[in-house]
């Protein structure tokens, strides 16, 4: 079962998840102009970044057949052009015991905006790019603080590209500035879609998008990760660098294997009883394809370095294997996932276990309600998507939760510990359903609904944590 239908046109899934542009002569590399999504529907649903729109095959005005298409063309001169775009998304979500009631609030209901234009100037034949989004966000009523809440008025990403097609038929683009990141399957290198303030990263990044389906990144980025009051100062001068290469390489007709590494390192962490400097190597590689009605991915990490006077030993695991009903009607599926990562073994040694996922998307893995990520943790459980309607899916997952060491604590997004249970025996955490439907009402206009119950167990119990619930209606129109 192909999950990323869920997220994205399939095309589009791929192309964000090798990080590549999805430029004119990209496309003809990767076999002519009618493997661009744009053609048949646009813009892309939410999740991705607006930047893999590429317009280029509007310059012929009988091209034209969307009421916003004279902006997403608009000629300067005989070589080149201007992409305009935007969007808005509304949110309301209420959570009920949020984060397991042991914050001290029982209920948690709000409202958050996400305002979002973007102008794209491709200039001499797109050798040059310039691309820059601004974002506006705004949280009303939230009780429960999360530092991508809101962030006023900020300048979201502004990157030059420099491209030239390669010998080889591929394409090679020198990307400089602020810009959105996803790699792979998301396990450590997201857009973090959902919550109200997109990750960004500053820095530089290389892109070669090869014509037979090799593809490589290199880059040097610091993440945007000061999310501050006020307008026009999100920093990333005290987010530590981060840098790495993810390369893509077909196996065969239907596999590829994704061989990369990331580096992270920061001036100052704390994990489980290891403080100071922190210089964290992950070396991964992803094992993905579709045989038939058969699809799998399987992404396997390995962590080193050092985190003040400890040593890095961690590993991680995600993956899933699928099965989708091609000629039924709404085309089912049904999946099983499986994700295990390390927990500390013992705070007072020399060593430091404890996987660190970097920037994943949790919440497609394990939902929306921030409530469990990829660290001491073993998830599995089955994962299921229909479309009763073509333009409905409708997506429920049941996971049961383990914590992979019982030295550790149970984990948060962005690595908090849960408190208290590192001195609590007993490795369940619980029992997580969620439900996630979403309606592309029009080709702008998309509907999100998520709901999500975490049924405690013995570690989270323990320490006086209760059941959550989680809901979320999401409202989104772009152009």
């Amino acid at each position: 079962m192909r999950m990323n239908r869920l997220y994205a046109p399939a095309a589009a899934v791929c192309l964000v998840a090798a990080g590549l542009p999805m430029a004119g002569n990209a496309n003809a590399a990767a076999g002519g102009a009618s493997s661009n999504p744009m053609q048949k529907s646009r813009p892309l649903r939410p999740g991705p970044p607006r930047y893999l729109e590429q317009y280029d095959f509007l310059a012929e005005s009988e091209g034209h057949n969307d009421f916003f298409d004279p902006i997403r063309h608009i000629p300067v001169g005989s070589s080149s052009w201007l992409q305009l775009g935007g969007g808005f998304r509304y949110r309301y979500e209420d959570q009920n015991e949020p984060g397991f009631g042991l914050g001290g609030v029982n209920n948690d209901s709000y409202y958050q905006q996400r305002l979002q234009l973007h102008a794209d100037l491709h200039l001499f034949d797109d050798a040059l790019r310039a691309f820059v989004q601004l974002e506006n966000t705004e949280s009303w009523s939230k009780e429960t603080f999360s530092p991508f809440d809101e962030s006023d008025n900020e300048l979201h990403q502004a990157f030059l590209d420099f491209n030239t097609d390669t010998y080889s038929g591929g394409r090679l683009t020198a990307r400089v500035g602020r810009q959105e990141m996803a790699l792979g399957e998301f396990v450590n290198t997201t857009t973090r879609a959902v919550p109200n303030v997109r990750q960004t990263f500053d820095g530089v990044r290389l892109i070669y998008a090869g014509p037979d389906g090799y593809n490589f990144n290199a880059f040097f980025t610091q993440p945007v990760g000061t999310v501050q009051d006020g307008s026009f100062n999100d920093s990333s001068s005290d987010s530590g660098d981060f840098y790495g290469l993810y390369s893509e390489i077909p196996l065969s007709e239907s596999i590829s294997t994704d061989v990369y590494y990331y580096g992270y390192k920061r001036d100052n962490n704390a994990l489980n009883g290891a403080a100071g400097k922190e210089k964290r190597h992950s070396t991964g590689n992803r094992l993905h394809g579709v045989a038939g009605n058969v699809d799998f991915t399987v992404d396997t990490l390995y962590q080193f370095g050092d985190l003040g006077d400890q040593d890095i030993k961690a590993w991680g695991l995600s993956g899933s294997t699928g099965y989708t009903f091609n000629g039924v009607a709404g085309k089912p599926g049904m999946a099983l996932r499986f994700d295990a990562a390390s927990g500390d073994d013992s705070p007072t040694d020399s060593e430091s276990n404890t996987f660190d996922p970097l920037f994943p998307a949790n919440g497609k893995f394990y939902g929306n309600a921030s409530l469990t990520t990829l660290s001491n943790l073993i998830a599995v459980g089955p994962q299921f998507a229909v479309s009763p309607l073509p333009s409905v899916t409708v997506s429920p997952t049941i996971l049961a939760l383990w914590r992979e060491s019982e030295e550790d604590s149970a984990y948060l997004p962005g690595l908090r510990p849960i408190a208290g249970t590192a001195n609590v025996p007993g490795s369940r955490l619980g029992t997580t359903y969620n439900m996630f439907v979403r309606w592309a009402a029009t080709a702008n206009f998309t509907l999100d609904l998520e709901y999500q119950y975490y049924d405690v167990s013995d570690v989270i119990r323990d320490v006086g944590g209760e059941d959550t619930q989680y809901a979320s209606v999401r409202a989104s129109f772009l152009f």
